[in-house]
């Protein structure tokens, strides 16, 4: 019986230490909260990269070589397909020339401001040939796009970064991966 007093004890000592944390850390006063980015920024982070990096959307326009403009094909769920018109940049090229990667790279996830999150391969993003299954000759690259259809994104209503990627095969539904508000890449 006096054991069990004991941890009784024990537990209800550590359960007022953490509430009493977690009430220091709501009011601003010892726990800093994640650095906040600014809306028009998208943030390279993760275990393999070295070092953080932040891009403006004036930057990444910018980066000329990397730039893609192409009519993206895209399957949802249901079935319906569209062409949409997209101008971003080459995810791999803002990768490889921005971002230092660590030997052990092998995923990264597009995270947007809700939370919502993809998963790809580094092999994946690499590709110059994901396909338009109506279409066959048409290759495309896996991009961070801020222009749908000739117009911008509007920052006031979310990041305004689009990831877009075509089909790996017929029939592949790859609107689901198309993430908007994109805030965050982590390379793991």
């Amino acid at each position: 019986m006096q054991y069990l007093c004991q941890c009784i004890y024990k537990n209800r000592a550590a359960v007022i230490v953490l509430t009493l944390i977690s009430i220091i850390c709501a009011a601003g006063c010892g726990c800093a909260p994640p650095e906040d980015v600014p809306r028009g920024t998208v943030v390279i982070e993760g275990d393999a990269v070295e070092g953080r990096a932040s891009f403006t959307l004036e930057e990444l326009k910018a980066m000329e070589d990397g730039l893609v403009e192409a009519d993206y094909f895209a399957l949802n769920s249901y079935g319906s397909k569209e062409y949409v018109h997209f101008k971003g940049i080459w995810v791999w090229h803002l990768l490889k020339e921005k971002a230092n990667l660590k030997e052990h790279a092998s995923t990264v996830s597009f995270i947007a401001e809700d939370g919502y999150e993809v998963e790809f391969t580094l092999e994946d993003v690499q590709r110059e040939d994901y396909i338009d299954e109506q279409n066959p000759q048409t290759k495309y690259k896996m991009i961070l796009a801020w222009e749908e259809n000739d117009r911008e994104y509007n920052p006031g209503k979310g990041n305004p970064f689009q990831l877009v990627v075509g089909q790996r095969e017929p029939g592949d539904e790859n609107r689901p991966c198309w993430v908007r508000n994109v805030k965050t890449i982590r390379i793991d």
